[in-house]
């Protein structure tokens, strides 16, 4: 429970289905959380349900903060809440579950579970404007054996409305939070010049050389920059942008944009699932999570501990720390991490 429409909602939903309910917020951050934390203890109160509080703010820094500041320092791009899913998120509500002796773990993600030839799996949501299957790719199937997600077969719209209908316009009326919990709705450049010292080598100035060698300017500090980019750097010429990070020596490459369109990439750190008749054949695969980046269809060779991924149409501006993620239909098989 975060406070927040969704989450209320499922625990409300799942109440009114004859569930036994118990309420679990996480305090991963910082004081910015207070109204939130609040709201949630004030619907717990007001459903008579228990209510717990856990205090991840330690594990929160070194497990999550630290893990995307050093991949963006290792001129890579993180996805904080993919990595938080599985390392803190439904680990300590797991935690929590078998303490309290509960059978289902229950969140306010817009996805669904099923079961097929005997594994379980996260699935899409029905609304696909919100579907966040994308990021619990790197779930355990134990865990997602005990999920419930009540909001999986609505739509945004219709949660909102059966809030209101419901008499709780306090969050059917609040304004949706959006990106990285810890930014505070900042961007992280902002937030890697706060947390880092101001002499650390990855905020100072390096140069900017094109492919063939040439020094075209300086930039700010690799960090700020991303696989992709033309804004903000000197004398890169229309149709240039970045096509390598070099952290090792505080530079950044450009070239013509052209040149990060490629049909294959390799993953690490995977998940796939066991029925290969699931991906033998093709699969669909997302690069990306909630954006216009529609989805690729294409091909996958997994190796000892990694997997080759082989797209029918080229794709563009891949970046290391990025999520690929696979589908069967509508359930999610696999991803893996570009390296």
């Amino acid at each position: 429970m975060s406070g927040g429409m969704d989450s209320s909602m499922s625990a409300i939903l799942l109440q009114r289905d004859g569930y036994e309910v118990i309420g679990a917020t996480l305090l991963t951050h910082g004081d910015e959380q207070a109204e939130s934390i609040q709201a949630a203890i004030k619907l717990a109160h007001d459903l008579n349900i228990q209510h717990h509080l856990i205090d991840c703010r330690k594990q929160f820094k070194s497990d999550v903060i630290d893990y995307f500041i050093n991949d963006y320092l290792q001129g890579k791009t993180p996805n904080a809440c993919i990595h938080c899913n599985k390392t803190i998120k439904w680990k300590l509500l797991n935690d929590l579950a078998i303490q309290t002796n509960c059978d289902f773990i229950a969140t306010g993600h817009y996805v669904q579970t099923k079961t097929f030839n005997g594994h379980h799996y996260i699935a899409r949501g029905t609304d696909p404007a919100k579907d966040q299957s994308y990021f619990l790719w790197n779930l355990d199937e134990e865990i997602i054996k005990k999920a419930l997600f009540p909001l999986g077969k609505l739509k945004k719209s219709e949660v909102r409305d059966l809030a209101r209908t419901l008499g709780y316009t306090e969050f059917a009326d609040k304004k949706e939070s959006m990106g990285v919990c810890f930014l505070k709705g900042s961007n992280y450049r902002d937030f890697l010049i706060q947390e880092l010292p101001p002499h650390h080598p990855a905020l100072q100035k390096g140069e900017v050389i094109d492919d063939k060698g040439n020094l075209l300017g300086h930039h700010e500090g690799f960090p700020h920059y991303t696989i992709g980019q033309k804004r903000g750097i000197e004398n890169v010429t229309k149709g240039n942008c970045v096509i390598r990070i070099q952290p090792e020596f505080n530079t950044l490459i450009t070239g013509v944009r052209e040149k990060l369109f490629t049909t294959e990439t390799i993953i690490k750190d995977i998940s796939l699932s066991e029925d290969n008749d699931l991906w033998k054949d093709k699969i669909f695969i997302r690069i990306r999570g909630l954006d216009s980046v529609p989805g690729y269809w294409g091909k996958i060779k997994p190796e000892e501990d990694s997997i080759h991924v082989f797209f029918d149409e080229p794709v563009w501006a891949l970046s290391p720390g990025q999520s690929i993620v696979f589908y069967h239909e509508d359930m999610l098989i696999g991803g893996g991490i570009i390296p």
